[in-house]
Formats: C-alpha cells, sequence, structure tokens
C-alpha cells in the first residue's frame, strides 16, 4: 500500500558528518543516502515509445552525459512493469490494466533539491522520460513536478547502503586514492629511501584534491 507523505517531512537519521539527507521519510534514508521510488501510469504509447527511448540511451551514453555529472547521484534508473510478480499466499494475484514505468534513484543531500536539479537541468529528459505518464504536469514549473513525483513515490521496504557515512563524491574520492597509493605502493619495494620520499611527494600532490 503506498505511504504518503508530506514535503516538509525531515529524517532524524544521525551521521558522522554533517547531515544532508532530508526531506523525506526515515525509512528511505539510510546514513547520507536517500532513496527515491516512483511509479508511474503509461499511456499507450508509452509501451512503444519508452523501450526505444532506454535502447537509444544505452546506445549513446552522451545523451545522459548530464545525469552522470550531477555528482551527488548514485545512480537512476527507469524500467517497464508489465505485471506483478506472484510469489504465493499471502500475496493477492495482481494483474495490471496498464504498464507503469519504475523509476528508482540513490542520491546525496536533500530530497527538494534532487527534485530541483532534475527539473531546471534535465528539463527535456524529464519530458521524456515521463511525458507518456498520465498526469505528468511538465518538468517545470517544480512546484506540480515536486506534487506528482510525491503522489506516485512509494517509501522503501528495506534500505541499504554499504557506506551510509560517506557521499557518492566521498566514495569516488577514495577510489581515486587508492589507486595512487596502490601505485605507490607497487614501486616502493625497490626503492632508495629518497627515491620512495620522492615518489611520495609526488603522490601526495597528485592526489591532492582526493585527500
Amino acid at each position: 500500500m503506498r505511504r504518503r507523505r508530506t514535503l516538509a517531512a525531515v529524517s532524524t537519521v544521525t551521521s558522522a558528518g554533517p547531515v544532508t539527507a532530508t526531506g523525506t521519510a526515515d525509512r528511505n534514508i539510510d546514513g547520507q543516502a536517500i532513496s527515491i521510488t516512483v511509479f508511474s501510469t503509461i499511456k499507450w504509447w508509452g509501451k512503444i515509445f519508452l523501450p526505444i527511448l532506454f535502447t537509444v540511451t544505452k546506445r549513446f551514453p552522451k545523451l545522459t552525459k548530464t545525469l552522470v555529472q550531477l555528482s551527488f547521484i548514485h545512480f537512476a534508473r527507469w524500467s517497464l512493469v508489465k505485471q506483478i510478480p506472484y510469489n504465493g499466499q499471502p500475496q493477492p494475484e495482481q494483474k495490471l490494466r496498464y504498464t507503469h514505468m519504475y523509476f528508482e534513484s540513490n542520491f546525496n543531500g536533500g530530497w527538494e533539491e534532487y527534485i530541483d536539479a532534475f527539473s531546471h537541468i534535465l528539463t527535456s529528459g524529464m519530458a521524456a522520460f515521463w511525458g507518456s505518464s498520465f498526469g505528468f504536469p511538465k518538468a517545470l514549473p517544480v512546484g506540480p513536478f515536486k506534487e506528482y513525483i510525491t503522489e506516485n513515490e512509494i517509501d522503501a521496504s528495506h534500505y541499504y547502503s554499504a557506506y551510509p557515512e560517506a557521499t557518492i563524491t566521498m566514495i569516488k574520492a577514495a577510489l581515486e586514492l587508492d589507486e595512487h597509493l596502490a601505485s605507490l605502493k607497487r614501486g616502493a619495494k625497490n626503492s632508495s629511501p629518497e627515491a620512495f620520499e620522492a615518489a611520495y611527494t609526488k603522490m601526495l600532490t597528485d592526489a591532492q584534491r582526493y585527500l
């Protein structure tokens, strides 16, 4: 059953760093990460258009380059749901009269800021993905779009983040730093103290943005 919430809901989850995950139900939050799940009902032509759109964006990644560059987004995925899998009792068997679009994403920051970014930066993309959904009010102005997302959002039953205290920017920086450290470690095996000191200093300089 759908759980509706108000846009003013604020998380009380604590974190080692500043809490940025706000504006959604507590069960959608794990540390600094927020999950969002949206089901929307698709018009008949969306069943034809959306698979084509998904194929084109997958084949030509440059079309989603702007989305990838939004550093606070872990990932975003759109898919079509044509039937509800039946797993036995006590689940009732359900048949969908219409195809639904399933959108899920994980991100850092506030729920409202996330929708703002989608609306203002990915305006045409939102029209492409949600344009065939019943009730879609257009991405701008953002107020009606937020109301639309709220009406169709479903709270997570379970949400897990492997690194709840870290943002996606911190995780990417840690991975980049690890590569620099691995390179230093490989070279240290046969280095003199002077050569190691020079290599270490260079590593610190090259990896400064990740520290």
